[in-house]
Protein backbone atom coordinates (compact mmCIF):
# COMPACT_ATOMS: atom_id res chain seq x y z
CA UNK A 1 0.00 0.00 0.00
CA UNK A 2 1.69 3.54 -1.02
CA UNK A 3 2.04 6.32 1.49
CA UNK A 4 -0.76 8.54 -0.79
CA UNK A 5 -2.90 5.72 0.20
CA UNK A 6 -2.33 5.05 3.48
CA UNK A 7 -2.74 8.89 4.39
CA UNK A 8 -6.24 8.75 2.42
CA UNK A 9 -7.44 5.85 4.55
CA UNK A 10 -6.60 7.30 7.48
CA UNK A 11 -8.52 10.53 6.73
CA UNK A 12 -11.32 8.46 6.01
CA UNK A 13 -11.73 6.93 9.09
CA UNK A 14 -11.05 9.89 10.88
CA UNK A 15 -14.10 11.43 9.44
CA UNK A 16 -16.04 8.81 10.17
CA UNK A 17 -14.98 8.91 13.77
CA UNK A 18 -15.72 12.52 14.03
CA UNK A 19 -19.32 12.00 12.51
CA UNK A 20 -19.75 9.41 14.97
CA UNK A 21 -18.85 11.94 17.32
CA UNK A 22 -21.41 14.58 16.60
CA UNK A 23 -24.29 12.22 16.09
CA UNK A 24 -23.55 10.79 19.71
CA UNK A 25 -23.33 14.32 21.55
CA UNK A 26 -26.61 15.55 19.38
CA UNK A 27 -28.53 12.52 20.15
CA UNK A 28 -27.55 12.95 24.13
CA UNK A 29 -28.66 16.29 24.12
CA UNK A 30 -32.10 15.26 23.13
CA UNK A 31 -32.04 12.72 25.21
CA UNK A 32 -31.15 15.59 27.86
CA UNK A 33 -33.23 17.98 26.61
CA UNK A 34 -36.68 15.57 26.67
CA UNK A 35 -39.45 17.54 28.97
CA UNK A 36 -39.43 15.76 32.47
CA UNK A 37 -43.30 14.27 32.74
CA UNK A 38 -45.20 16.35 35.59
CA UNK A 39 -48.27 14.70 35.57
CA UNK A 40 -49.65 12.71 38.04
CA UNK A 41 -49.13 9.89 36.25
CA UNK A 42 -45.30 9.74 36.59
CA UNK A 43 -45.94 8.73 40.24
CA UNK A 44 -49.17 6.71 40.02
CA UNK A 45 -47.11 3.32 40.22
CA UNK A 46 -44.98 4.70 42.85
CA UNK A 47 -45.58 2.54 46.30
CA UNK A 48 -48.24 -0.02 45.11
CA UNK A 49 -47.25 -3.59 46.51
CA UNK A 50 -49.11 -6.37 47.74
CA UNK A 51 -48.48 -4.94 51.36
CA UNK A 52 -49.37 -1.47 50.65
CA UNK A 53 -52.35 -1.61 48.87
CA UNK A 54 -55.84 -3.03 50.31
CA UNK A 55 -57.71 -3.35 47.02
CA UNK A 56 -57.61 -3.91 43.29
CA UNK A 57 -59.90 -3.35 41.12
CA UNK A 58 -59.67 -3.91 37.20
CA UNK A 59 -62.46 -3.56 34.55
CA UNK A 60 -62.74 -3.51 30.29
CA UNK A 61 -65.52 -5.02 28.12
CA UNK A 62 -64.59 -8.38 29.64
CA UNK A 63 -65.59 -7.98 32.72
CA UNK A 64 -64.50 -7.03 36.22
CA UNK A 65 -62.44 -8.45 39.06
CA UNK A 66 -61.73 -7.01 42.41
CA UNK A 67 -58.49 -8.21 44.25
CA UNK A 68 -58.75 -7.35 47.63
CA UNK A 69 -56.45 -8.33 50.47
CA UNK A 70 -58.24 -9.95 53.73
CA UNK A 71 -56.53 -11.53 56.71
CA UNK A 72 -53.29 -11.30 54.58
CA UNK A 73 -54.47 -12.95 51.89
CA UNK A 74 -55.94 -11.90 48.26
CA UNK A 75 -59.12 -12.83 47.25
CA UNK A 76 -61.08 -12.35 43.95
CA UNK A 77 -64.64 -11.32 43.57
CA UNK A 78 -65.07 -13.36 46.84
CA UNK A 79 -63.10 -16.57 46.08
CA UNK A 80 -59.97 -17.90 47.06
CA UNK A 81 -57.07 -15.79 44.32
CA UNK A 82 -54.37 -18.22 42.70
CA UNK A 83 -50.92 -16.87 44.65
CA UNK A 84 -48.85 -16.86 40.90
CA UNK A 85 -51.33 -14.84 39.76
CA UNK A 86 -50.80 -12.57 42.31
CA UNK A 87 -47.50 -12.22 42.74
CA UNK A 88 -47.01 -12.01 38.73
CA UNK A 89 -49.30 -9.06 38.78
CA UNK A 90 -47.87 -7.07 41.50
CA UNK A 91 -44.25 -7.61 40.13
CA UNK A 92 -45.87 -6.05 36.57
CA UNK A 93 -47.06 -3.06 38.79
CA UNK A 94 -43.77 -2.83 40.59
CA UNK A 95 -42.14 -2.82 36.92
CA UNK A 96 -44.59 -0.24 35.44
CA UNK A 97 -43.20 2.86 34.62
CA UNK A 98 -43.90 5.79 32.27
CA UNK A 99 -41.96 6.30 29.24
CA UNK A 100 -43.39 9.26 27.35
CA UNK A 101 -46.06 11.82 26.87
CA UNK A 102 -47.64 10.14 23.53
CA UNK A 103 -50.60 12.68 22.51
CA UNK A 104 -51.74 16.04 24.36
CA UNK A 105 -54.47 16.18 22.20
CA UNK A 106 -57.81 14.48 23.40
CA UNK A 107 -59.09 13.69 19.52
CA UNK A 108 -56.60 11.17 20.00
CA UNK A 109 -58.10 9.14 22.70
CA UNK A 110 -60.54 6.80 20.14
CA UNK A 111 -57.47 5.84 18.17
CA UNK A 112 -55.58 5.10 21.30
CA UNK A 113 -58.06 3.13 23.33
CA UNK A 114 -58.23 5.43 25.75
CA UNK A 115 -61.72 7.17 25.37
CA UNK A 116 -63.87 7.24 28.68
CA UNK A 117 -66.54 5.08 27.72
CA UNK A 118 -64.37 2.49 25.97
CA UNK A 119 -60.86 2.24 27.93
CA UNK A 120 -59.86 0.38 30.54
CA UNK A 121 -59.73 0.53 34.16
CA UNK A 122 -57.07 -0.14 36.98
CA UNK A 123 -57.87 1.48 40.29
CA UNK A 124 -55.56 1.20 43.04
CA UNK A 125 -56.48 1.33 46.74
CA UNK A 126 -54.58 1.69 49.57
CA UNK A 127 -53.62 3.65 52.76
CA UNK A 128 -57.13 5.50 53.05
CA UNK A 129 -56.88 6.61 49.10
CA UNK A 130 -57.32 5.26 45.72
CA UNK A 131 -56.27 6.22 42.14
CA UNK A 132 -57.67 5.31 38.62
CA UNK A 133 -55.44 4.80 35.59
CA UNK A 134 -57.07 4.53 31.88
CA UNK A 135 -55.60 1.82 30.06
CA UNK A 136 -55.85 1.64 26.33
CA UNK A 137 -54.01 -0.31 23.41
CA UNK A 138 -51.10 -1.83 23.10
CA UNK A 139 -48.09 0.68 22.13
CA UNK A 140 -45.50 0.53 19.19
CA UNK A 141 -43.17 -2.05 21.20
CA UNK A 142 -43.56 -5.41 23.54
CA UNK A 143 -44.66 -4.93 26.71
CA UNK A 144 -46.32 -1.05 25.87
CA UNK A 145 -49.70 0.51 26.51
CA UNK A 146 -51.31 3.59 26.06
CA UNK A 147 -52.83 5.12 29.65
CA UNK A 148 -53.95 8.77 30.94
CA UNK A 149 -55.49 9.81 33.73
CA UNK A 150 -59.57 10.00 34.18
CA UNK A 151 -59.01 14.05 34.29
CA UNK A 152 -56.44 14.71 32.02
CA UNK A 153 -55.94 15.09 28.04
CA UNK A 154 -52.82 13.86 27.70
CA UNK A 155 -51.94 10.46 27.08
CA UNK A 156 -48.58 8.63 28.00
CA UNK A 157 -46.86 5.67 26.83
CA UNK A 158 -45.96 2.87 29.98
CA UNK A 159 -43.13 0.69 29.53
CA UNK A 160 -45.36 -2.35 31.35
CA UNK A 161 -47.44 -5.46 30.22
CA UNK A 162 -50.33 -4.19 32.75
CA UNK A 163 -53.17 -4.47 29.91
CA UNK A 164 -52.44 -8.56 29.77
CA UNK A 165 -53.85 -8.40 33.51
CA UNK A 166 -56.84 -6.07 32.86
CA UNK A 167 -58.84 -8.14 30.46
CA UNK A 168 -58.35 -11.98 32.25
CA UNK A 169 -61.39 -13.21 33.01
CA UNK A 170 -62.47 -14.20 36.74
CA UNK A 171 -61.53 -17.74 36.21
CA UNK A 172 -57.84 -17.37 35.44
CA UNK A 173 -57.67 -15.20 38.94
CA UNK A 174 -59.26 -17.88 40.98
CA UNK A 175 -57.53 -21.02 42.76
CA UNK A 176 -57.80 -24.07 41.46
CA UNK A 177 -56.56 -26.62 43.81
CA UNK A 178 -59.81 -28.03 45.69
CA UNK A 179 -57.74 -29.86 48.22
CA UNK A 180 -54.69 -30.34 50.03
CA UNK A 181 -53.49 -32.71 52.61
CA UNK A 182 -50.79 -34.98 54.35
CA UNK A 183 -51.03 -38.04 53.04
CA UNK A 184 -49.07 -39.07 56.33
CA UNK A 185 -51.94 -39.19 58.21
CA UNK A 186 -54.35 -41.58 55.79
CA UNK A 187 -55.11 -44.42 57.15
CA UNK A 188 -58.60 -45.81 55.49
CA UNK A 189 -60.53 -44.23 52.64
CA UNK A 190 -64.12 -44.97 51.91
CA UNK A 191 -64.95 -44.77 48.18
CA UNK A 192 -68.40 -44.88 47.03
CA UNK A 193 -68.64 -44.81 42.75
CA UNK A 194 -71.73 -45.27 40.41
CA UNK A 195 -73.13 -48.78 42.69
CA UNK A 196 -70.02 -49.68 44.54
CA UNK A 197 -69.46 -48.90 47.49
CA UNK A 198 -65.51 -50.40 49.30
CA UNK A 199 -62.91 -49.22 51.79
CA UNK A 200 -59.03 -48.98 51.79
CA UNK A 201 -56.50 -49.74 54.81
CA UNK A 202 -53.46 -48.29 54.88
CA UNK A 203 -51.27 -51.61 56.27
CA UNK A 204 -47.91 -51.58 57.52
CA UNK A 205 -46.27 -52.39 53.84
CA UNK A 206 -48.93 -52.35 51.93
CA UNK A 207 -52.85 -51.14 51.19
CA UNK A 208 -55.72 -53.77 51.29
CA UNK A 209 -59.54 -53.92 50.53
CA UNK A 210 -61.27 -53.97 54.00
CA UNK A 211 -61.39 -57.83 53.97
CA UNK A 212 -57.52 -58.23 53.48
CA UNK A 213 -57.41 -58.36 49.72
CA UNK A 214 -54.38 -56.58 48.07
CA UNK A 215 -55.52 -53.56 46.39
CA UNK A 216 -53.73 -51.80 43.32
CA UNK A 217 -50.75 -50.49 44.11
CA UNK A 218 -50.33 -48.34 41.18
CA UNK A 219 -54.20 -46.90 41.01
CA UNK A 220 -53.65 -46.37 45.23
CA UNK A 221 -50.70 -44.13 44.88
CA UNK A 222 -52.00 -42.15 42.17
CA UNK A 223 -54.88 -41.11 44.31
CA UNK A 224 -52.38 -40.55 47.03
CA UNK A 225 -50.41 -38.30 44.61
CA UNK A 226 -53.63 -36.29 43.75
CA UNK A 227 -54.48 -35.63 47.53
CA UNK A 228 -50.43 -34.71 48.26
CA UNK A 229 -50.44 -32.58 45.45
CA UNK A 230 -53.37 -30.90 45.65
CA UNK A 231 -56.62 -31.86 43.41
CA UNK A 232 -56.29 -29.23 40.94
CA UNK A 233 -59.53 -28.61 38.78
CA UNK A 234 -59.38 -27.58 35.04
CA UNK A 235 -62.13 -24.29 35.59
CA UNK A 236 -65.00 -23.97 37.71
CA UNK A 237 -68.58 -24.62 36.99
CA UNK A 238 -71.04 -22.17 36.41
CA UNK A 239 -74.64 -21.77 37.14
CA UNK A 240 -75.78 -22.57 33.65
CA UNK A 241 -73.64 -25.24 33.29
CA UNK A 242 -75.33 -28.30 32.45
CA UNK A 243 -72.95 -30.71 33.95
CA UNK A 244 -73.72 -29.11 37.61
CA UNK A 245 -77.17 -30.81 37.17
CA UNK A 246 -75.91 -34.02 37.66
CA UNK A 247 -77.01 -35.88 40.32
CA UNK A 248 -74.38 -37.56 42.75
CA UNK A 249 -72.11 -40.03 40.70
CA UNK A 250 -69.32 -40.61 43.56
CA UNK A 251 -67.43 -39.63 46.94
CA UNK A 252 -64.23 -40.24 48.56
CA UNK A 253 -63.53 -39.80 51.99
CA UNK A 254 -60.07 -39.78 53.79
CA UNK A 255 -59.44 -40.68 57.44
CA UNK A 256 -56.51 -40.13 59.65
CA UNK A 257 -55.90 -43.37 62.55
CA UNK A 258 -58.59 -41.87 64.96
CA UNK A 259 -60.96 -42.15 62.54
CA UNK A 260 -61.67 -38.49 61.81
CA UNK A 261 -62.21 -37.05 58.25
CA UNK A 262 -59.33 -35.08 56.91
CA UNK A 263 -61.43 -34.61 53.59
CA UNK A 264 -64.26 -35.62 51.33
CA UNK A 265 -64.27 -35.61 47.48
CA UNK A 266 -67.65 -35.60 45.71
CA UNK A 267 -67.87 -35.69 42.26
CA UNK A 268 -71.24 -35.42 39.62
CA UNK A 269 -72.06 -37.97 36.97
CA UNK A 270 -71.50 -37.97 33.31
CA UNK A 271 -69.69 -39.11 30.59
CA UNK A 272 -67.47 -36.09 30.33
CA UNK A 273 -65.99 -33.73 32.69
CA UNK A 274 -67.87 -33.41 35.74
CA UNK A 275 -68.79 -31.22 38.89
CA UNK A 276 -66.22 -31.51 41.87
CA UNK A 277 -66.90 -30.63 45.42
CA UNK A 278 -64.96 -30.33 48.79
CA UNK A 279 -66.49 -31.03 52.23
CA UNK A 280 -66.75 -27.22 53.75
CA UNK A 281 -66.25 -25.51 49.88
CA UNK A 282 -69.14 -24.65 48.43
CA UNK A 283 -67.45 -23.84 44.70
CA UNK A 284 -68.63 -26.55 42.39
CA UNK A 285 -65.48 -27.30 40.55
CA UNK A 286 -64.97 -28.68 36.57
CA UNK A 287 -62.84 -32.05 36.63
CA UNK A 288 -61.84 -33.75 33.48
CA UNK A 289 -62.25 -37.60 33.33
CA UNK A 290 -58.81 -38.63 33.88
CA UNK A 291 -58.63 -36.79 37.39
CA UNK A 292 -62.31 -37.93 38.41
CA UNK A 293 -60.96 -41.45 37.87
CA UNK A 294 -57.59 -40.84 40.38
CA UNK A 295 -59.26 -39.01 43.13
CA UNK A 296 -62.57 -41.22 43.34
CA UNK A 297 -61.38 -44.85 41.64
CA UNK A 298 -64.07 -47.37 40.21
CA UNK A 299 -63.76 -50.64 42.23
CA UNK A 300 -62.35 -52.26 38.87
CA UNK A 301 -59.85 -50.03 38.90
CA UNK A 302 -58.93 -51.16 42.67
CA UNK A 303 -59.05 -54.06 41.80
CA UNK A 304 -55.13 -55.70 41.49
Amino acid sequence: MSERTLKRLLGALGAAAALWLVIFLVSNRAADSEPEIESAIATFFDGASDTTLSAVRLSSQAGAVELRRVAGSWMVNGFRSDSGSIARFFQTLGNSRVASLAASNPTNHARMGVAADTAARVELEGQGASRTLLIGVDGPRSATVYARLPDEDAVYLLDSGIRSFVFRQLDDWRNRRMVRIDTAQVRRIAVTRDRDSFELVRGDSAWTFANGTPADANQVRGLMNELAQGVVASRFVADTDSIGMLPQAGRTVVYDATGQELTAVTVGGGTGDRWGMVAGDSVRYRLPPFRVDLVVPTLESVRP
